[in-house]
């Protein structure tokens, strides 16, 4: 264990633990831009430098150990300065668009131009990228905004293990590339979206996002994740009760800031307009039980093709009261009739431990059998 004294405030850290660590777990904020707490230290950007007592020079905090009696500042009138310099570079080879881009609000180059006062550039430079790539259905490539952090080309290559991307080219021909530059789709890239989640600016945005509304007019729901068992924590950023794109948020005890495909890009069921919303039962079925006035039967086959009915010509929407005495009705029939082990119970790693545990209750008390199994994909 080593004792450092970040801005007046003394921390004990375990050897080798990171200045920016020992900031975090003082509650004291540096400026950083390529620096995240689940990948490795770049020391790129140059945003998070500190001044080390008994040192001339600034350090990159992300990047320095840790030392026995050590004293850091990460405020003063010469950070500062340095600070607000690194940022005039950042916005010189950047849109200044805030007031029309889909990130203004979660943006962090944003978020520091503005605590260090860069309105404008000191530089006389245009954009040196311009590509825009929509090649995939997930999410959208914008190298105008992208200012080469590295974050989306490490977390693919350090978590996720895809190696989809890297950073290839140099000077202002610098960008993130996949190999030869092809399309994302024909890529090794696994579509988990997790270098959408670390992007720090608007050059990675999903595709339901772009156009969408303002972060700070969007309304957030944290929930879990029903695709399968793991549980994974997700929240869905809403606006007008529509979903416009999920993410993971630091605290997810399971999966931290990742999901898989599914997680973060499976939720449009949730507003489609197919989607059922009632419990639906067989029309004939419904006549026999007097809950419609028309009897239905299957179409005859054409000789080219079988023709498919219509679910909303085949089923009838009832009620859950009325759904759920079928039901009962129907497995105290088959009971009856074939015993008990004539039904099965198919449960789902999706469904929480206790809904799973009254399930398995209810077929072994409730029906008298043992027949039970589950499967992630119900």
């Amino acid at each position: 264990m080593v004792t450092v004294t970040i801005d007046g405030k003394s921390i004990q850290v375990e050897t080798g633990t990171t200045v920016m660590e020992a900031a975090r777990d003082l509650g004291i904020e540096i400026p950083h831009l390529c620096y995240h707490p689940e990948l490795s230290a770049s020391g790129g950007c140059r945003l998070c430098i500190v001044e080390v007592e008994g040192r001339a020079g600034l350090e990159p905090s992300c990047q320095l150990a840790c030392a026995d009696d050590q004293v850091v500042r990460t405020q003063s009138k010469r950070l500062s300065q340095m600070r607000r310099e690194v940022i005039d570079l950042f916005v010189s080879d950047h849109p200044l668009d805030c007031v029309i881009c889909d990130k203004a609000g979660a943006c962090l180059l944003q978020k520091y131009a503005y605590e260090y006062g860069v309105s404008e550039t000191s530089y006389d430079l245009e954009v040196s990228r311009s590509l825009f790539q929509d090649d995939n259905p997930f999410f959208l490539r914008d190298h105008k905004y992208c200012i080469l952090c590295g974050r989306c080309v490490r977390v693919c290559n350090e978590v996720i293990g895809a190696d989809a991307i890297e950073l290839a080219g140099r000077g202002f021909e610098s960008h993130v590339a996949t190999p030869f530059d092809g399309p994302m789709i024909d890529s090794s890239c696994i579509f988990c979206g997790s270098c959408v989640q670390v992007c720090p600016t608007a050059a990675l945005m999903p595709v339901s996002r772009r156009g969408k509304g303002r972060e700070w007019d969007l309304d957030r729901i944290k929930t879990i994740c029903g695709y399968c068992g793991v549980g994974c924590q997700v929240e869905y950023a809403l606006k007008d009760s529509r979903i416009l794109y999920a993410q993971a948020t630091p605290d997810a005890p399971v999966n931290g800031e990742f999901l898989c495909t599914k997680g973060r890009y499976g939720w449009d069921f949730a507003t489609h307009p197919e989607r059922l919303t009632t419990p639906m039962i067989r029309r004939d079925m419904a006549y026999e039980l007097g809950l419609t006035d028309e009897p239905w039967h299957l179409p005859d086959a054409s000789p080219l093709a079988v023709q498919q009915p219509k679910i909303e010509d085949s089923f009838v929407p009832v009620g859950w009261d009325t759904a759920l005495d079928l039901v009962a009705q129907k497995l105290a029939d088959t009971v009856k009739e074939n015993g008990p082990d004539s039904i099965m119970g198919l449960a789902s790693a999706r469904c929480t431990n206790e809904e799973n545990y009254v399930f398995q209750k209810f077929m072994r008390a409730g029906i008298g059998t043992n027949n039970l199994d589950h499967c992630a994909r119900l």
